[in-house]
């Protein structure tokens, strides 16, 4: 018997684990991601590169960043303008903007994760 158990904890381990790769996140077939071309994208009339500025351009094109929210941007620019504390609140701004993204769909994919378990209890349950 103890055996057995061993087993359906494997088997359930071993299908948590595909359950949890099957909903990773994979581009679709017919998402941009995947084409086999890729896409060219120009951006006319800004300066992305604020190390090859003065810094009075610099200091304005991370204010202008840090306004429209692009806060890794805008850390880069303050760095290459001398701000370095300035920098340092951008790039924490910009953390904090994808550690929010990332916690929901951490939060989302154990939610799912649980339901799965719950499902595999059952069904073993039934045995």
């Amino acid at each position: 018997m103890w055996i057995v158990k061993q087993v359906q904890i494997l088997v359930g381990l071993a299908l948590l684990g595909a359950a949890s790769f099957a909903l990773a996140d994979v581009p679709k077939a017919d998402s941009p991601a995947s084409a086999a071309t890729p896409e060219t994208v120009v951006v006319v009339g800004t300066t992305w590169n604020c190390s090859e500025v003065s810094t009075e351009r610099a200091r304005s094109l991370a204010d202008k960043a840090s306004q429209d929210g692009a806060y890794q941007r805008a850390g880069e620019c303050y760095l290459a303008a001398g701000e370095h504390a300035l920098a340092n609140q951008a790039f924490a701004k910009a953390s904090a903007q994808t550690s929010g993204d990332t916690s929901r769909r951490l939060a989302a994919n154990l939610s799912d994760l649980k339901a799965q378990a719950r499902q595999m209890k059952q069904a073993f349950q039934r045995r």
